[in-house]
């Protein structure tokens, strides 16, 4: 029994060497993007270190300047702090000059950039604190009569150019020079559009418009710039808000992020390929410079005095391999540092941000080892393969990374290898097939071949149900007369429509796994909830059949049940007919032909919303107008249904949490 002790204590004592997971437990968890574009647990990216407690008064900002000093804007006391690489105090800058510093910037030659909110003005010092310049509102017309300058936040570009964080500001960042000159505006945000507004704007006069509050872009609320003068900001109190990164010409080249937030405080980019933000909530962000999500982490510190949880983050830096967080909160800064896990998938995007896609597959390979649900490892690899022209290999990555648009271009790669190879002989053996199609065709007709199968085909049609189906594509074809044969119990049968109910469910379902991947909403079969879909499906068939018959019942209309049920099925036969071809055709499709899928797809939902227009119409002898007020009304008791069936969900739901609450209740007091 001893020895089986001590060799499961050193097998664990195994595992815990080789385990990537740092020896220091976290209080958060750390998240990655994962299949679906969910979030999925990995491992500690950073681990908390140390909390330095600063003796400040509500800190605002914090730079690492490229002189290797931390500054910290002691907004409460009025300066700016120089810190060494110990986090100690080595100088007291601007005590005399400023009033609320609440951004701070340090450019190549030492120069501080302050701006000072409590002055409404920006200060500049020199690297041994001595006042530069300082200045306020641009005077130039360009910036606007009425426009206020409450700056709050700077950075400043290679040439010398301001970017400044103008609380209110709608046009974006003040862009000024050192002198105090207005340049323009810079990066502003679009402003949001809901559907109400947009309708305000159409009904409306302008005198009813100036009575809303005026919809206005929101203000950037932090800036910051990386070696490539590159302007990256992020935006609060926007439902919209997230991150931009702006060229030097304005333009927004950042691709939405995957995951955004209205209460971003801060944000970072190296020289790595790295985005780190921080949000007033204590969560971290890590993405590449692309927007793609690496990690998330961290998390609000509710009284706990946990390291590594935050109160009030303001400010992000990264200094080597750590991060810093200036919490205001508790007067501190909150120091993390990279887990070797992190390391390696750092090294790799390092490597992929700068193109050399080839170089980074070990470092991506390795991080699968340790987290395979990892969706930026995939698509690395994916655009590795794609770069060695291994089309076959970029296919199966770009499928587990979930992206459409390459795994479209590297299909497209591999079928028109596929055609070069084969279109002739496939064109030849077409040919061949057509012409001795003709050829059976007229001897069989000499011969009298098809008289067998002519009379096993008539005594098949015999079958109710097989008539029933052949009488489909008359259906097709006329379907005003159509529906009158099935209104007069000439044709048509409840049996049939019910299996053509079955087929409509069972072909949507169907279609979700075999439709092509870059048409398919789903990544993964396992992501298909079958049970969701049969429900989406069953529920609209039954309240239409029944909102319908009963608002024409109470129109005069002549249907029955019975005919309505029929002609709604028989209504969705163009979908029962056309959906499975264009499900398999779209396996073959790239998204240069994107329009077929789409075209046919649509035009079989039209074709199937003109059929039940004409159901309406002949089932229950409308005319155009009742049909389309009948269908109208329809519609309107369908959503009431759902509404109604909502309401009593909730109202059962409650009831019965009150009776268990009840009887949890009676059972502690027995």
């Amino acid at each position: 029994m001893r020895r089986l002790t001590a060799l499961l204590v050193l097998l664990i004592l195994a595992l815990a060497a080789v385990s990537p997971l740092d020896a220091q437990s976290s209080p958060y968890n750390t998240w990655t993007l994962g299949p679906n574009g969910f979030f999925t647990q990995t491992q500690d990216a950073y681990t908390p270190l140390a909390q330095i407690d600063l003796p400040v008064s509500s800190p605002e900002d914090m730079f690492y300047g490229p002189d290797g000093y931390l500054y910290v804007a002691d907004t409460g006391n009025g300066r700016i702090l120089r810190l060494d690489s110990d986090f100690q105090i080595v100088a007291e800058l601007g005590n005399d000059l400023l009033r609320s510093p609440t951004g701070v910037f340090v450019n190549e030659d030492g120069t501080i950039f302050i701006a000072d909110a409590g002055a409404n003005e920006i200060v500049i010092l020199d690297r041994d604190g001595n006042l530069v310049n300082s200045f306020g509102r641009p005077t130039e017309p360009l910036f606007g009569a009425r426009r206020e300058f409450r700056p709050r936040k700077i950075a400043v570009d290679q040439r010398g150019n301001l970017y400044i964080v103008s609380e209110g500001s709608v046009d974006g960042l003040v862009m000024m020079n050192t002198a105090g000159q207005f340049i323009g505006y810079f990066g502003a945000n679009t402003a949001d559009m809901s559907l109400k507004m947009i309708l305000q704007r159409l009904f409306l006069s302008d005198e009813q418009l100036a009575q809303f509050i005026r919809n206005e872009a929101a203000s950037p609320s932090n800036v910051t710039i990386d070696n490539q003068s590159l302007v990256y900001t992020v935006t609060a109190g926007s439902d919209t808000g997230g991150i931009g990164k702006f060229t030097v010409s304005g333009r927004n080249v950042m691709d939405t992020p995957w995951f955004r937030s209205s209460t971003f405080r801060d944000i970072h980019a190296s020289e790595d390929g790295l985005l780190a933000v921080v949000d007033a909530d204590g969560t971290i962000f890590e993405y590449d410079l692309n927007g793609a999500v690496l990690f998330v982490f961290g998390g609000p510190d509710r009284g706990d005095q946990r390291l590594g949880l935050l109160s009030n983050p303001v400010a992000i830096e990264r200094i080597g391999g750590q991060l810093a967080v200036l919490d205001k909160g508790k007067n501190a800064i909150v120091t993390y540092g990279v887990t070797d896990f992190a390391r390696t998938v750092h090294d790799g995007v390092r490597l992929y941000m700068d193109g050399f896609y080839s170089e980074a597959r070990p470092d991506f390979n390795e991080v699968l080892t340790y987290n395979g649900q990892m969706l930026m490892a995939y698509q690395a690899l994916a655009d590795a393969s794609f770069s060695e022209n291994d089309y076959a290999g970029a296919l199966v990555d770009y499928r587990l990374a979930e992206d459409r648009a390459g795994f479209s271009e590297s299909f497209w790669e591999l079928r028109n290898a596929v055609l070069q190879r084969h279109l002739g002989n496939a064109l030849i053996v077409m040919a061949g097939a057509w012409v001795g199609y003709a050829v059976v065709k007229r001897v069989g007709r000499r011969h009298d071949w098809l008289r067998g199968p002519r009379g096993w085909w008539q005594r098949a049609r015999r079958v109710r149900l097989v008539d029933d189906f052949v009488f489909m594509f008359r259906f097709i074809k006329k379907p005003a007369d159509s529906f009158y044969y099935i209104k007069t119990n000439e044709r048509g049968s409840l049996p049939f429509a019910l299996l053509l109910y079955a087929w409509i469910i069972a072909l949507r379902i169907l279609t979700l796994y075999i439709t092509g991947f870059v048409f398919n909403p789903f990544s993964a079969a396992w992501q298909i909830s079958v049970e969701t879909e049969l429900v989406y499906t069953l529920i609209p068939l039954v309240i239409w059949n029944i909102a319908n018959y009963l608002i024409a019942s109470i129109s005069d209309g002549e249907g029955s049940l019975r005919h309505v049920v029929i002609g709604t099925a028989y209504s969705l036969f163009p979908y029962a007919l056309f959906t499975l071809p264009i499900a398999l055709l779209s396996n073959v499709l790239t998204r240069n032909e994107a329009f077929v899928y789409t075209f046919s797809t649509q035009m079989v939902l039209v074709w199937c919303g003109i059929m039940l227009v004409i159901m309406v119409k002949e089932i229950h002898n409308f005319s155009f107008g009742e049909t389309v007020r009948c269908i109208l009304i329809t519609l309107f008791t369908m959503a009431i249904f759902l509404l109604a069936a909502y309401i009593l969900y909730v109202l059962f739901n409650q009831l019965f949490e009150f009776i268990e609450a009840i009887f949890r209740e009676a059972n502690l007091r027995g």
